[in-house]
């Protein structure tokens, strides 16, 4: 057993891999979850299809745009419909997070604009 400079048992992290993949914070419980009613309504709003590729091939809950963890709120202008392989892209890769950002900011909050 190999010891720290403080005589405590140094731990083997080859063998515990959700060492590194445990939340620092606790979760929010249902803070940021979508009601049914905003299901609903953000389905509606999107046609039932994804807003990325347009397929009708959904999941049943919505994407957050601005994820949970980073405090995102369950709220219609956060959230949109996807299907799996354009959830995975969002969650995956910065460009998917970056693309989801934008069509939030240029077709969700279009109603915050003030005309020029």
């Amino acid at each position: 057993m190999t010891l720290n400079l403080s005589n405590q048992p140094v731990r083997d992290c080859s063998k515990s891999k959700s060492l590194y993949n445990k939340r620092l914070e606790p979760t929010r419980g249902n803070a940021g979850k979508f009601s049914d009613k905003t299901r609903q309504i953000i389905g509606e709003r999107d046609k039932w299809l994804c807003v990325k590729c347009g397929s009708n091939q959904i999941e049943s809950v919505p994407h957050h745009v601005i994820f949970k963890s980073a405090l995102g709120k369950g709220t219609v202008d956060n959230g949109v419909t996807v299907c799996r392989t354009c959830h995975d892209w969002a969650h995956k890769c910065r460009a998917g997070r970056v693309w989801f950002e934008e069509y939030r900011i240029n077709n969700l909050l279009q109603t915050l604009r003030i005309p020029s």
